[in-house]
């Protein structure tokens, strides 16, 4: 298992911003105005040197690659507080509740994994939500539980479509880790 940078390292891969960053697949980074509607991407047949952001030859098979569900967990959180109104009251409970963390790490959506379990048991956090935040938070804990925790429901893809249904409600930017 690894983080998508180490990915886009060990498949010959440009880092950083780039237009192609899936290893899987041609999602096209910079098409914001498809992200949300477009749900199937042209597949990757082949990693060729020189096209689609390769510029050196895999390392590795990419079937042997695994992505942690620790880092997706944490890459979709940062856009669930990222797409949060910063004068509203829930983003407020969040830097009242991790008063150690500064607000510009919460403002960017940096949590680690036991500050994000805490909110997630924390009942208080889910009453200081509007209704939209409230929906998103919601499909996110039962993502969570049900598809990136140890057991993986029976319907889990209808799960991570109503959590991207709310997401793209709430505002969020279409990340790596959400795609």
């Amino acid at each position: 298992m690894c983080r998508l940078k180490m990915v886009n390292l060990l498949l010959g891969q440009q880092g950083d911003y780039v237009k192609y960053p899936c290893f899987l697949c041609l999602w096209d980074s910079r098409a914001d105005n498809q992200h949300w509607q477009r749900k199937d991407w042209p597949v990757r047949e082949e990693l060729v040197v020189g096209e689609n952001n390769m510029i050196n030859e895999p390392l590795v098979d990419r079937d042997r690659i695994l992505l942690p569900p620790l880092h997706i967990k944490l890459g979709v959180m940062k856009q669930f507080v990222k797409a949060l109104d910063k004068n509203g009251d829930c983003f407020r409970y969040i830097c009242n509740r991790f008063p150690a963390t500064s607000y510009e790490k919460v403002k960017t959506g940096i949590f680690d994994g036991p500050q994000i379990r805490k909110l997630m048991k924390d009942p208080a956090f889910v009453s200081h939500m509007t209704v939209v935040e409230s929906a998103a938070c919601c499909s996110y804990v039962s993502v969570v539980k049900e598809f990136l925790g140890k057991k993986r429901a029976d319907c889990y893809q209808d799960l991570v479509k109503q959590m991207l249904t709310n997401f793209q409600t709430l505002g969020a930017i279409m990340s790596i880790k959400l795609h």
